[in-house]
């Protein structure tokens, strides 16, 4: 049996008491957003999943690293165009804190170096805040050097400006008074609030599949989104590349979760694999083009469809 694409989890990463969940990305329209948050909570989706891109270029560069030939396709269609929206995440996730009461609310993924970081730690403290404590911030570094051009924003070191932005949102997120100096970012002494809900760091995933981002998300992640991988096995070895530096970096009895997607893999026998692996989480993405759910009710039988022949399998 083959299921168009997965949904996502949140069990801590190797922890197989949790169970596989399944998390959910919202490519349905934002007038339906609402609805479709509440479907999907009530369906037994555990997380909703908004990417984040600033801004496109008039011509869309072949630039996408996670395929062979640069172009994001699923289902055979094209997903990036100039005239794609691109929504603002953090708005995105606010609304969708108000029409839910548990989902995990999540950025897949952020692209961390195009904000400053204390914009990027209020926005999400803020969602935080009004959630109730259910943010997860997805991060990347970015491909598209055509957003970062547009705000005059560096590319070229765009990886280790994220290295700095992980340290300091964690300090504002936890630290009474906060004083930063790199060669990228300079403030303090200051205060920051809203603290998170709780009062502890928003979970950060680091997302990507370069061996860069790999070392990133062991090195530094509370977790690791796993993105373009082609089967199992490269999914294994790119796997084997974050748990050996969670280990070099003396994280590796930290939690950690590990989230990927069900672009490639969408079998039930595909799933509980991916469970044996320690992945935490698999993200749905609903069909796209003629078969794409376009209203509350078609997503509602989708769902439960997902729900029936998935979730209650794996």
């Amino acid at each position: 049996m083959t299921v168009s694409n997965p949904v996502e989890n949140p069990a801590a990463a190797n922890d197989k008491s949790a169970g596989l969940q399944f998390g959910l990305q919202m490519v349905v329209g934002t007038r339906h957003y609402a609805a479709v948050g509440a479907i999907a909570e009530e369906a037994g989706f555990t997380s909703l999943h908004v990417p984040d891109h600033l801004v496109y270029p008039d011509r869309m560069p072949a630039d996408y690293p996670y395929s062979d030939d640069g172009i994001l396709r699923l289902d055979g269609v094209e997903l990036l165009s100039p005239n794609l929206a691109c929504y603002d995440p953090f708005v995105q996730l606010g609304f969708l804190a108000a029409a839910t009461q548990t989902v995990r609310l999540t950025t897949a993924v952020c692209i961390a170096p195009l904000y400053h970081p204390l914009a990027l730690a209020r926005s999400l403290a803020t969602v935080d805040r009004m959630s109730g404590g259910r943010i997860d911030l997805g991060l990347g570094v970015g491909w598209l050097a055509a957003e970062f051009n547009a705000v005059g924003a560096a590319f070229h070191n765009r990886g280790r400006r994220t290295d700095s932005i992980i340290e300091i949102l964690r300090r504002l997120w936890t630290e009474d008074v906060i004083d930063f100096e790199d060669e990228y970012y300079r403030f303090g002494p200051i205060r920051f609030n809203p603290k998170p809900f709780n009062r502890t760091a928003i979970p950060i995933h680091v997302g990507g599949s370069s061996p860069a981002a790999l070392k990133r998300a062991g090195r530094l992640g509370d977790g690791w989104i796993e993105i373009g991988s082609s089967s199992i096995e490269d999914f294994t070895a790119m796997l084997a590349v974050v748990n050996q530096a969670r280990a070099d970096a003396g994280r590796a009895d930290k939690p950690f979760e590990i989230t990927t997607t069900a672009v490639r893999y969408d079998t039930v026998d595909d799933y509980r694999r991916l469970a044996d692996l320690g992945v935490s989480r698999v993200v749905a993405v609903p069909a796209i083009g003629a078969d794409r759910p376009r209203t509350p009710d078609s997503f509602r039988d989708w769902a439960l469809r997902f729900r029936d022949n998935v979730m209650a399998r794996v």
